[in-house]
């Protein structure tokens, strides 16, 4: 099943260590542990969350082998595998706390999904019906002069 929240930001003890500099690419920018797994076709945040889960040392071979395949400078490539070692360490433990609300569904919301949604629709009602009495004023209000003639007025005299 596709992740329903594919759009949302992703917040997780993760970013420390997906947004962390592996070297500089040879054009001169920067490129992070995210771009590279990003560019491999990889989720990065699922691909670093599996990481957690395994020994440091696969983790250093499987990092050090992705950053060998990105067009880094000469030396970066050469340090791939003291990079890896060194980003390793930005990792949570397996024990440790991950603060991505999508991976405990205790810290789920209770909101059944259809209130926002209904809380969009009323607001755009009312937001259009403001709209429409700032547009037409004369047309939402009657006098109240006019509501008590129920027909105008007659000219026609009557015989005394």
């Amino acid at each position: 099943m596709a992740n329903p929240d594919v759009f949302a930001l992703k917040n997780s003890a993760l970013n420390p260590f997906l947004f962390s500099e592996v070297g500089p690419e040879l054009n001169g920018s920067a490129l992070t542990v995210l771009s590279v797994l990003a560019r491999l076709g990889e989720d990065p945040w699922a691909q670093a969350l599996s990481w957690t889960r395994l020994p440091r040392v696969a983790v250093i071979d499987r990092l050090a082998d992705r950053i060998g395949q990105m067009p880094l400078r000469p030396q970066a490539l050469l340090d791939a595998r003291i990079t890896a070692s060194r980003l390793i360490l930005l990792l949570p433990s397996q024990n440790g706390s991950l603060s991505d609300a999508n991976s405990d569904p205790k810290s789920r919301s209770t909101i059944p999904k259809w209130v926002p949604v209904t809380i969009f629709y009323c607001a755009l009602a009312i937001a259009m019906a403001m709209n429409f009495m700032s547009a037409y004023p004369g047309s939402v209000a009657i006098p109240a002069e006019r509501t008590s003639m129920s027909q105008p007025p007659s000219t026609v005299a009557h015989p005394p």
